[in-house]
């Protein structure tokens, strides 16, 4: 469960008009979540094992901000939370009494391609970008953290699915809905503050 929350680090991408180029899909996309502050969307995961048709699933909310700062608040079927800023991850389980920090490897960063999406310098540096089918699919150069990801919008022009696949196989489906920009995000903080009477744990040193 603790690995398919910390595959939940992931966030938002758009499709446009189908006829224009992934890179330039991707750049309108930078341009609309530059528009507001930060959004807000519901999500519903599913990480499915290589070689399963079926997985664990979870659901909550999400708090977007450009150009690196993500915060998701698993709710259903326990209440985690995970905090995104810069190359920095918190992850906060009150269930078990702990707070988890990281900061990502180049691999680890590969399944959390945000700032890839939103850097569009960055997402070439880091990815090949294809138009397959109207489905925006990133081919990391370096085989590592991901297989590919593919990015399906909704009507809004914002997300709707996410799909990433691990070179093992297994894949972590999004499915985002109720899109709206945001005053705030709850707590005030993108790293979530540990359970009372808990230190956060980082890298070893």
């Amino acid at each position: 469960m603790r690995k398919l929350f910390f595959l939940g680090c992931l966030t938002a991408f758009a499709l446009f008009a189908q006829d224009r180029p992934p890179l330039e899909k991707l750049e309108s996309l930078s341009g609309k979540l530059q528009s507001h502050e930060m959004w807000q969307a519901r999500y519903d995961q599913e990480y499915i094992p290589a070689g399963m048709d079926l997985g664990e699933e979870v659901s909550g909310s999400l708090w977007l901000a450009w150009p690196d700062r993500l915060l998701f608040i698993q709710e259903e079927p326990e209440k985690r939370s995970m905090g995104f800023e810069g190359r920095k991850l918190r992850l906060v389980d009150p269930g078990a009494g702990s707070c988890d920090e990281h900061l990502l490897t180049e691999e680890e960063w590969e399944r959390i391609p945000l700032v890839a999406i939103l850097d569009t310098g960055q997402a070439v540096r880091q990815f090949s970008i294809l138009d397959q089918e109207g489905v925006i699919t990133l081919l990391p150069h370096e085989k590592g953290g991901v297989d590919r990801v593919e990015l399906k919008i909704g009507s809004d022009g914002l997300p709707r699915e996410l799909i990433i696949t691990d070179p093992q196989g297994a894949t972590s489906r999004f499915n985002f809905s109720k899109w709206k920009p945001a005053m705030e995000i709850p707590g005030g903080k993108w790293l979530p503050d540990p359970p009372e009477g808990i230190e956060c744990v980082g890298d070893p040193a």
